[in-house]
């Protein structure tokens, strides 16, 4: 049914999206996220225009915004995006597929994705970098993060335990090969491991 591992993914996600954004809050590291998110901020100009791909239940829109930021997230889960509209009602969130969006060229200053392209497999990341590149501003910043290791494929893990996700492993180095159209810059990896897994994040400017 459904052929594309990012589809079956988002499955497994609107079936569970209450019991997963409720178990996130418990386990992640909130504390240590919102520190990638100010790291983020102060590269960025005043008042910058951000989108957040794959943004859940909009907490990162949500904290974004409370800095000044004019932001809007984007997720391909209709239930996630139910949750963030329900929790942040003055918000901006659409049910969009980070691969292909509907804005135009270079509408962005910063792009942030937290533990969101971890489901795309490396066989599509050219479509996401080529999406990426196009909406951000020239010299503006990708923020990313991903699971550090290797491989690929279907698990049962972490915070949905009963539902299969496609999760993707990646290097630092695998990260420079593929994000070929940008200069990664910058880079923290977890101090500890968050639901199940070690992360990095990166941040990268638009060659």
């Amino acid at each position: 049914m459904f052929e594309d591992p990012v589809l079956r993914t988002i499955n497994s996600y609107d079936q569970v999206a209450e019991e997963y954004t409720a178990r996130t809050r418990i386990e992640g590291d909130r504390k240590f996220c919102e520190k990638m998110l100010d790291r983020t901020s102060d590269i960025l100009p005043p008042k910058p225009r951000i989108i957040d791909l794959g943004c859940g239940d909009g907490r990162d829109v949500a904290y974004l915004g409370r800095k000044g930021a004019d932001v809007v997230g984007i997720d391909l889960s209709a239930e996630m995006v139910k949750l963030a509209r329900r929790a942040n009602p003055h918000q901006t969130f659409l049910k969009m597929d980070m691969r292909n969006t509907v804005f135009p060229d270079e509408s962005f200053h910063g792009i942030w994705a937290s533990a969101s392209i971890i489901h795309i497999p490396k066989a599509q990341i050219h479509t996401l970098e080529r999406e990426v590149y196009r909406i951000l501003e020239p010299q503006g910043v990708f923020a990313f993060s991903f699971k550090l290791g290797e491989g690929e494929g279907f698990e049962k893990c972490g915070a949905m335990k009963e539902h299969p996700r496609y999760f993707v492993y990646h290097t630092l180095e695998d990260v420079r090969h593929l994000f070929k159209k940008f200069e990664i810059t910058d880079h923290v990896e977890y101090p500890h491991k968050v639901l199940d897994s070690l992360f990095m994040y990166c941040w990268a400017v638009k060659r």
